[in-house]
């Protein structure tokens, strides 16, 4: 009776394995949402769906907005007015994206068959220190699909390999569902805020095409903004090192929208001074910027360093400009794109 017992570890492994597969239902992989960040990289997949049936386009121009959620704003609403009737805009970015994400839904809209006449890329040196792990998490496990994994493999490193290993054995790695906010949903009758149609971060950015305008202040907070400035400074860029990985996919990115005779945009954001001065202290506006200018030169781009090119400086966070200042923004660089005012 007693060897039984020494199966039970076994049988109790293998009904683990089995109940795993449960994530890999359709529900889970394209339709599940739980809160926060995921909620973006769930509903992107519902506007490229939503982009592809758009009667617009056949009458307007496509503006297309990629980036991390420093390009949250860009939409319809944050350009001049006077394109308002000629342009429809949708936005494609990502809480902590990297670029790579950017070039992951360019290239997915591209085969597609639908042809932007603009794109704003909004890159952040952030996500080019590989050594963060931001190429995995959030963007191979939330954004990414197998197709894409498949074609750029080589590019993975072995630490991010192992991660998608990992999840292939068991998809619960690749969901991480909130443990905590199932039972506080389950509890509070609230599991229908699972659905698509239910959850109100989801609503929020299907109001629009995608963009999130929640980042708006008409004031600054000095003393908030410098403690939040030092914060952010000690996660993102205490020992940074610039990476390659993500340089690649820019010059992917760049090398698509030049085949396609799109004309491209690569935007350096505006942060608060408190915060810019970690990217001055690191001397990326010596290294990586002019890297960033060079491909930009090289596909016939145009980059854009809004640190020194907008006047506006309202701030969210130490992190993030005012919504209100993308207005300024957008008016430069469209400006540009007509040729009213070119991009020093």
């Amino acid at each position: 009776m007693k060897k039984k017992y020494i199966y039970l570890p076994l049988l109790f492994l293998v009904f683990l394995f089995f109940a795993d597969k449960i994530f890999l239902l359709d529900f889970f992989q394209t339709s599940f949402y739980q809160e926060g960040n995921p909620v973006y990289y769930t509903q992107r997949r519902h506007l490229f769906e939503k982009l592809q049936k758009d009667e617009s386009l056949k009458d307007k121009n496509l503006l297309l907005a990629f980036g991390d959620s420093r390009a949250y704003p860009y939409s319809i609403k944050t350009l001049p007015s006077s394109f308002a009737n000629d342009w429809t805009v949708y936005n494609f970015s990502g809480p902590q994206a990297v670029p790579a994400y950017g070039f992951f839904w360019f290239r997915k809209i591209i085969e597609a068959g639908i042809r932007p006449q603009a794109v704003f890329y909004v890159i952040s040196p952030e996500g080019f220190d590989d050594s963060k792990g931001l190429f995995y998490e959030p963007f191979l496990r939330l954004g990414a699909d197998q197709e894409f994994k498949n074609t750029y493999w080589e590019k993975f490193s072995f630490s991010d390999r192992l991660e998608i290993w990992k999840e292939n054995f068991f998809s619960i790695r690749k969901i991480k569902p909130g443990f905590k906010l199932f039972w506080n949903r389950l509890t509070g009758g609230k599991l229908k805020l699972y659905r698509a149609d239910q959850n109100h971060e989801n609503l929020i950015l299907e109001l629009g095409n995608g963009e999130q305008l929640a980042y708006a202040s008409a004031s600054n907070n000095p003393k908030k903004l410098e403690k939040d400035a030092l914060r952010l400074k000690s996660i993102y860029l205490s020992g940074f090192t610039l990476g390659e990985t993500e340089f690649f996919f820019v010059e992917e990115f760049l090398k698509l929208a030049e085949k396609e005779g799109i004309k491209a945009y690569l935007i350096w954001p505006k942060v608060y001074p408190g915060y810019r001065e970690g990217y001055y202290e690191l001397g990326l506006e010596k290294t990586w910027w002019p890297r960033v200018r060079e491909l930009a030169f090289k596909y016939g781009a145009s980059a854009a360093d809004m640190n020194t090119l907008s006047s506006c400086d309202l701030y969210y966070d130490g992190s993030h400009q005012s919504v209100l200042c993308i207005l300024e923004q957008s008016e430069i660089l469209m400006n540009d794109f007509t040729g009213k005012k070119k991009l020093p």
